[in-house]
């Protein structure tokens, strides 16, 4: 992903909207308003993307499910997805 560790972080909890969010920097956990543990997020930093003097940051993100329902796997991708949505053309 182009964002670096605090873009993620203020992202994601509002990306993920009425569930908790707990963690960070590195690994997080989310769970539904429940209290029931739907996955953990792990991030690290990658080298930056250069392109002339512009450097653009690369964080890789890996999501583990804990949760066996596909309706809130589902539903979990589908915020994160819009969450981290950057416009473009």
């Amino acid at each position: 992903m182009g964002y670096s560790i605090d873009e993620f972080a203020g992202v994601l909890a509002p990306a993920m909207r009425d569930w908790a969010v707990a963690g960070g920097p590195h690994t997080w956990s989310v769970c539904s308003g429940d209290g029931q543990p739907l996955a953990t997020i792990d991030v690290a930093p990658g080298a930056d993307r250069r392109v002339g003097a512009l450097r653009l940051p690369v964080l890789h993100v890996r999501i583990r499910f804990e949760t066996t329902s596909a309706v809130h796997a589902a539903e979990l991708l589908r915020r994160f997805e819009r969450g981290f949505h950057r416009g473009g053309g």
